[in-house]
């Protein structure tokens, strides 16, 4: 009974259950592939038998795959797509596994899954003597041509002793038109062995078992498929130690690595979050200019930029791992790169407990051809590798892992190369991937010989704030041009403060300000230690920085004035004085590129001076209101490092945020001041009309009023202790590091006092009149039929709260949103006991009516407005006027509420003029109804 009361889950059953029975129904049909007829000669068939133990097949087997036609590896495929290429993987995974009457004979059943699907649809009607495949004409924007994947189920033999396996079985996946298509499939592969090392390799191939003279026409025929897989199957490393202490390592040692690296606590799970996931950077001596002796790839014409490492196998116990070690031009980010071998080193690694650093030993591949993988190597294990992940930071190193590539090689031996660094990427550089690091600051000397402290006023240390070197204020982006008219722009980061990294800090503290003592204190959200000290502002402080700069320069050519962007990255590191609100850096950057631009890892500069001056905090200063910028060579001008002094500036977020936060809330003080004067003059005008028509009063809705005075007495009742007491006359509005906003609130409130009585006023006189007339009762019982359609929206706002993914909603909130829909629609109450009644009177003044609509319609006009105007907000602001945080005023609710209060009070005018139910169909106007309401004068009234 339970899943009956959730719809969804009952269709979602469903559709799973007559899925599976047309895919079981489906297999059912299929004819058995005859074993013999397609492996006999590869791996002879015996009868099965139960086998007891461990068998060689209990891990899944990862690996490659290659096939004509595909766009991954054909020599024609059309280089315009490339960007959609993805990377050719396959599974491997073993159903069951019995043995056989033959000793060494194994039968199995496995499921080989091919990542890449692309290569089965048949596109239908093609001339071509090929089959058509959708990954050369598919488009970006199609969800039908994501990534998917074919598992082929397969049953077999496998022969121990020839390390030969053959499987038949069928692929199943959907055509483009949705119709299941099978592809029956003969597996073959070859040095499937028991016992395997880093040289072992798994080749073979996936073929159809349908005539070839048929794949024009046959949807279900596909291209051979050449398969290589790196095995699992009681793998033994070789190349290193298998013990994780043993640091006398057979892979040898690496010179270049100082011994201050991290020590890892969890060796698997960091690899594959930290090594695995990103890609690094290769840095070449600057002597190789081509590939000659310069790179570990047995076939390379050029040099590449990146290098990465992939997955194969880790073990946590002796922390040992083997990786695939790819080299290539560019990221990978939007694509996966298909497996190529011949930019490919497969490596074992392990981990020196002394040095704290991973060593491998990598092999390249051989007889790797573009067309095949079958006659595939692997040898010559003479590169090596280190990976090291540095415990000290300095200006000249924040990457989080480094490492060197080298070989065993003599200089005059085939195959010796230039050793390599690899290390982060310069776009990832200053990111702590890896926790524990510290930045030591190696440039303060030279800092403090080039800025010395300049005296500061007393005064002006007292009216002066600057931003503390801890908060957001610290980063910005910045744009200008340089002396010689040279456009330039980009983005200054922190990287650490004093002894803390920048964005750890910001990730495990809250960031909060005392005026008093005029300190900057860590509120930790967490226990740690080094989170619990206090910054004064008077004590200098140690910070470094990530700058990086973009640089279009124009020059005169042939063809008339070109533009060229030049990048610019700078590490400094100097101290930031929070009385004056100066920051002093000396700043490095890498000048080392040989002559093909390849970076190289031997010319740094670091003879740069940066000095920024930050605006102060407090609105109240005469101060400009931006940060400078200069960055300038100290460098002679006849030295080629030179560059030209850069002036760059950046307005202040807070001071941005400030001047757009007290205007906002200045308009919104206005507006709230107009709209609750207004209604006060609509009330008004109200309490005329009845006085003038006392005879309309029994027939003004007593909920619609009740609803218009609930809405000023509730707000009014929770600002009571703001109304009275001396501490709350004002609203402070904290406006982040810009200072402190003072809002005047009593005026409002006195104003939304003498609403609220007025409001009552009328609502006196409209109970006194029906009391005195003897119509009370039934004329509440026909307002009452209204609350159940109250009620439901009371409940349906609940039900959208629980079911919204904004974690910032509450029920609270939701109640409170609804019940401002509530006096949007104020005018529901009317218009129902209209139509009950069939009342013609004009128990509501034009201007009470529409004014009223106006007073509720213009908060969600002025949201509209306020959104379309603000880009975005920085600050925790406080709204007073529609407010953006409830449900009801998004861009959608702008546009409904108020075209649904307009058309209440056009519902309201044609009312009053043709009759209650003059908007209704003939024969619903014809249903009974109340007789006519006696009136009573207004002598007759109570007072």
């Amino acid at each position: 009974m339970t899943i009956l009361r959730k719809p969804k889950l009952v269709i979602i059953f469903f559709a799973f259950t007559s899925l599976s029975l047309n895919l079981i129904s489906s297999f059912a049909s299929l004819n058995e592939i005859p074993y013999g007829d397609h492996c006999a000669t590869v791996v002879p068939e015996s009868n099965s038998k139960i086998y007891r133990g461990l068998h060689p097949f209990a891990y899944s087997h990862t690996g490659y795959y290659h096939t004509d036609g595909d766009t991954a590896n054909s020599p024609n495929r059309n280089s315009s797509f490339d960007h959609q290429q993805v990377q050719d993987s396959i599974e491997f995974h073993t159903r069951n596994f019995g043995a056989t009457d033959v000793q060494g004979l194994f039968k199995l059943g496995a499921t080989l899954r091919v990542e890449k699907a692309s290569i089965f649809y048949y596109v239908g009607n093609s001339s071509s003597s090929q089959p058509q495949y959708p990954g050369g004409y598919r488009t970006r924007s199609n969800p039908a041509n994501r990534r998917k994947s074919v598992n082929f189920r397969l049953n077999g033999f496998w022969s121990e002793s020839s390390g030969k396996l053959c499987m038949v079985g069928y692929g199943h996946s959907y055509s483009k038109q949705g119709t299941l298509l099978h592809y029956p499939a003969v597996l073959k592969l070859y040095n499937v062995m028991n016992s395997t090392s880093v040289t072992s390799l798994i080749s073979g191939t996936l073929e159809s078992l349908i005539n070839s003279s048929d794949k024009i026409k046959d949807p279900e025929y596909f291209n051979p498929i050449s398969i290589l897989m790196l095995p699992r199957m009681n793998y033994q490393y070789t190349l290193v130690s298998n013990n994780s202490n043993d640091n006398s390592s057979s892979v040898g040692s690496d010179d270049h690595d100082p011994p201050s690296s991290l020590h890892l606590e969890r060796f698997c799970s960091l690899l594959s979050t930290v090594v695995l996931k990103y890609e690094f950077d290769l840095k070449y001596s600057s002597q190789c200019i081509s590939a000659n002796n310069c790179t570990p790839l047995a076939v390379s014409d050029h040099l590449p930029h990146l290098l990465s490492f992939k997955d194969i196998q880790c073990t946590e116990y002796n922390r040992r791992l083997r990786v695939l070690v790819e080299f290539a031009d560019s990221s990978n980010n939007w694509y996966q790169r298909p497996f190529n071998p011949n930019t490919n080193l497969v490596a074992e690694g392990s981990w020196d407990a002394k040095n704290h650093q991973i060593h491998f030993a990598a092999c390249q591949f051989f007889e790797a051809a573009t067309d095949s993988f079958n006659n595939s190597q692997v040898g010559d294990c003479s590169t090596r590798l280190s990976m090291r992940f540095p415990a000290i930071w300095t200006i000249a190193n924040t990457r989080s892992v480094v490492g060197h590539i080298w070989t065993n090689k003599s200089k005059t031996e085939s195959g010796y190369f230039e050793t390599i660094t690899f290390e982060t990427r310069e776009s990832e550089a200053g990111r702590v991937l890896v926790p524990g690091p510290k930045y030591e600051y190696t440039k303060i000397d030279q800092v403090t010989k080039l800025c010395p402290k300049k005296k500061t006023a007393a005064n002006d240390q007292k009216t002066n704030m600057y931003p503390s070197p801890f908060s957001y204020d610290m980063r910005f982006d910045m744009s200008a041009k340089s002396s010689e008219g040279q456009g330039a722009w980009g983005n200054s980061d922190p990287l650490s403060v004093g002894n803390q990294f920048y964005e750890q800090y910001l990730s495990s503290t809250q960031y909060s300000k005392s005026i008093g003592d005029e300190k900057y204190f860590l509120a930790p959200l967490s226990s740690s230690p080094m989170m619990s000290d206090s910054y004064n502002r008077s004590n200098p402080t140690n910070i470094s920085y990530r700058i990086n700069i973009q640089l279009l320069e124009r020059s005169a050519g042939k063809w008339g004035n070109t533009k060229q962007t030049k990048e610019m990255r700078i590490s400094a590191e100097g101290i930031y004085d929070a009385i004056e609100g100066s920051l002093c850096m000396i700043g490095c950057r890498n000048v080392g590129f040989n002559s093909n631009q390849q970076t190289t890892k031997d010319s740094v500069d670091c003879e740069i001076l940066v000095n920024f001056q930050f605006p102060p905090t407090n609105q109240n200063s005469n101060s400009t209101d931006s940060i400078k910028v200069s960055i300038e060579s100290t460098r002679k001008r006849s030295d080629p490092l030179h560059f030209e002094r850069l002036d760059l500036s950046s307005v202040a977020d807070y001071l941005i945020e400030e001047e757009r936060s007290i205007w906002r809330m200045d308009m919104e003080i206005t507006l709230v001041l107009i709209s609750t004067t207004l209604a006060c003059v609509f009330v008004a005008l109200q309490l005329f009309h009845v006085k003038k028509h006392p005879d309309v009063l029994p027939s003004v809705s007593i909920l619609m009023l009740l609803i218009l005075t609930l809405g000023y007495m509730i707000p009014l009742m929770l600002n009571f202790d703001a109304m009275f007491t001396h501490n709350t006359n004002h609203q402070d509005v904290f406006l982040g590091s810009g200072g402190w906003l003072e809002v005047n609130e009593v005026l409002v409130r006195v104003i939304t006092m003498v609403a609220f009585l007025l409001q009552f006023r009328l609502l006196q006189l409209t109970w006194s009149a029906r009391s005195a007339n003897g119509k009370q009762k039934e004329l509440w019982n026909v307002e009452k039929k209204a609350l159940p359609v109250y009620a439901i929206g009371v409940l349906a706002a609940i039900a959208l709260q629980m079911n919204s993914s904004h974690k910032g909603h509450t029920i609270l909130g939701a109640l409170k949103s609804y019940a401002g829909l509530v006096l949007d629609g104020f005018l529901l109450p009317q218009i129902l006991l209209n139509m009950v009644c069939k009342s013609k009177e004009k128990a509501l003044s034009v201007s009470f009516y529409i004014g009223t609509t106006l007073v509720r319609v213009l908060p969600h006009a002025y949201d509209l407005y306020r959104t379309h105007n603000s880009v975005h907000h920085q600050l925790n602001e406080s709204y007073i006027y529609a407010s953006p945080v409830a449900d009801f005023y998004s861009t959608s609710w702008d546009v409904i509420i108020p075209i649904g209060c307009l058309l209440f009070s056009v519902i309201i005018f044609l009312q009053q003029k043709f009759g209650g139910r003059c908007f209704l169909p003939q024969k619903l106007r014809e249903l009974g109804s109340y007789e006519k309401v006696p009136t009573t004068s207004e002598a007759e009234l109570p007072n």
